[in-house]
């Protein structure tokens, strides 16, 4: 897996799978705790993800969210979307405000 910070966020590539999920899970936290106000993910190059990779998304929504940041998925690639309708998370798709 690729993590690129950018800008705007951080562009993830290639398999948000558990046995790769340490360095994305360290970096997300990093970005939660850092000065900025918003968490922006594009993940349009994410070729698969599992159940843990979902999780970590999620867990990491709800960090963000406790905070006061806004956390957006900017883009995501169709095993991204595909993996978010069957896990009942779709509604990650969507911005998700400051609390």
């Amino acid at each position: 897996m690729d993590i690129e910070l950018e800008s705007t966020g951080l562009k993830v590539k290639g398999n948000c799978v558990i046995q790769d999920l340490l360095p994305l899970q360290k970096t997300m936290l990093e970005l939660i705790e850092s000065e900025r106000s918003s968490v922006e993910l594009d993940l349009s190059a994410v070729e698969a993800i599992d159940t843990a990779g979902v999780q970590l998304l999620a867990v990491c929504r709800n960090n963000a969210l406790e905070k006061g940041k806004t956390f957006r998925i900017s883009s995501e690639s169709e095993a991204v979307r595909e993996a978010l309708i069957i896990t009942g998370l779709e509604s990650m798709l969507e911005d998700s405000k400051k609390a």
